[in-house]
């Protein structure tokens, strides 16, 4: 009694884990937050003055996306459960597939075909099939024979769920244990230590990432095409170990570079800093270096927006990459400052380099121009193994909707006469031609 309960309880649970709602409903979820990560920008993918400037334009919904860490998606418990949730689902359902393909294989019913001939013997059903080439398959039914072209095709649905399963475990494991950091640094400039990090996250099961040594930026090179395009980005990195031991790497935009086992690269995020000191009422000075991305033309501005922890005021800057608009490479950008009281602006100036000037309350002065980068520091496995899931999901389908399996069934009434029936369990129409040819043939035996 006590173990019919168990195997109804269990029943129950499987039914509901394989409920096509169920998996749906988890794939979706995974889905909907990684199409909702392109939407709200990742901290790791965006560069700090413009993750800035977006929360300040989404202030009434910041309440529910620092609730819900939806910054940094990815590295999020529920994430990881709903896509375990999925796997689980996926997997079971994936066993049922390719049970019910076994059982379709070698089953002998005959609901869904249809007669072709009667009265043949059980060497010309065998004869015709051969020459159609459909394989003989055992069955346990006695007096019945069958035969079966492209049998493989039970289980492509089967195969297609099996990578579904692949891929999302896969995914799960990266989850898990990925792990990534992001430095935004100026040229000349050196991160604190081996986890000084400007963002960075982990798996649940994952220690944080940490560096061999600091890393410095020694340069960073951007050129232009003839349409004042960036056609290459590149920057020059040294990893300072213990004992002074210096690794130099260069990373590049669209390039991978790897480093004793982590993947570095160059995030799209590059630009001008500048180095402005301000002059308060009371002669107080506060220096401040502001990252902002490179223009993408002559008459185009790089912006962002800065919060100085010293002033009541937000700080918006924007620059074009020379004040006479003739090069994207000039030394004598034209930086325009603006000091906003909310969305009201108070005061504006235009600086270039070692100018002085009046903004509000403030002397502001323009100090030093510097190139600056984002790098993105990646320890991560388990990404082949996801595109081997998605591989098997495209064999699966292939073999689903391009090699569908048609059967010969012959069921004997007699010493040794058989009725044959045809069926394709699916695309039949497809196959009328073919289940013509064969039931002329047998026909004329």
């Amino acid at each position: 009694m006590q173990g019919d309960l168990l195997q109804q309880s269990m029943s129950g649970i499987k039914k509901h884990i394989t409920a096509r709602r169920v998996s749906l409903g988890f794939i979706l979820f995974v889905a909907g937050m990684m199409l909702l990560s392109t939407i709200i920008p990742q901290e790791m993918d965006t560069a700090p003055a413009q993750l800035n400037a977006w929360r300040q334009g989404h202030g009434g919904i910041l309440w529910l996306i620092d609730f819900a860490h939806l910054q940094r998606v990815y590295a999020q418990p529920w994430f990881a459960i709903a896509i375990l949730g999925a796997a689980i689902s996926l997997g079971v359902s994936a066993w049922d597939q390719f049970a019910v393909a076994g059982k379709r294989l070698h089953g002998t019913g005959i609901v869904s075909a249809d007669e072709i001939a009667s009265n043949v013997s059980r060497q010309q059903v065998g004869g015709i099939a051969k020459l159609h080439r459909y394989q003989p398959i055992a069955v346990k039914s006695e007096g019945h024979l069958k035969f079966v072209k492209s049998p493989w095709g039970y289980y492509g649905n089967g195969l297609l769920h099996i990578g579904m399963v692949l891929a999302v475990s896969a995914s799960l494991y990266v989850a898990l244990t990925g792990r990534q950091g992001s430095l935004v640094l100026v040229e000349g400039e050196t991160s604190g230590n081996m986890l000084s990090w400007t963002h960075s996250e982990q798996g649940l099961i994952a220690n944080p990432l940490e560096m061999p040594g600091s890393v410095r930026l020694d340069k960073v090179t951007v050129q232009f095409d003839g349409k004042n395009q960036p056609s290459l980005v590149s920057s020059d990195i040294s990893i300072i170990k213990p004992a002074n031991k210096i690794d130099r790497i260069t990373s590049t935009i669209n390039t991978i570079t790897k480093y004793q086992g982590m993947r570095v690269y160059h995030a799209a995020q590059y630009g001008d800093a500048f180095t402005l000191e301000f002059v308060d009422a009371n002669g107080t000075q506060h220096l401040e270096k502001i990252p902002i991305q490179q223009p993408a033309g002559l008459t185009k501005a790089g912006y962002g927006d800065f919060d100085l922890n010293w002033s009541p005021y937000i700080l918006s800057a924007k620059y074009v990459p020379d004040a006479d608009h003739k090069s994207m490479t000039s030394n004598n950008p034209l930086l325009t400052l603006r000091l906003l009281d909310g969305e009201r602006e108070m005061a504006r100036v235009n600086l270039v380099r070692n100018s002085t000037s009046v903004l509000g309350p403030y002397q502001v002065r323009l100090l030093n121009v510097e190139k600056w980068s984002k790098l993105i520091f990646v320890d991560v496995s388990g990404m082949p193994l996801v595109f081997a899931g998605f591989a098997v999901i495209m064999l699966g389908g292939l073999i689903h909707y391009l090699s569908p399996p048609r059967e010969l069934i012959a069921i004997r009434h007699s010493d040794d006469c058989y009725r044959v029936y045809w069926k394709a369990p699916s695309f039949s129409a497809f196959f009328v031609e073919e289940r013509y040819e064969l039931a002329t043939a047998l026909t004329g035996c």
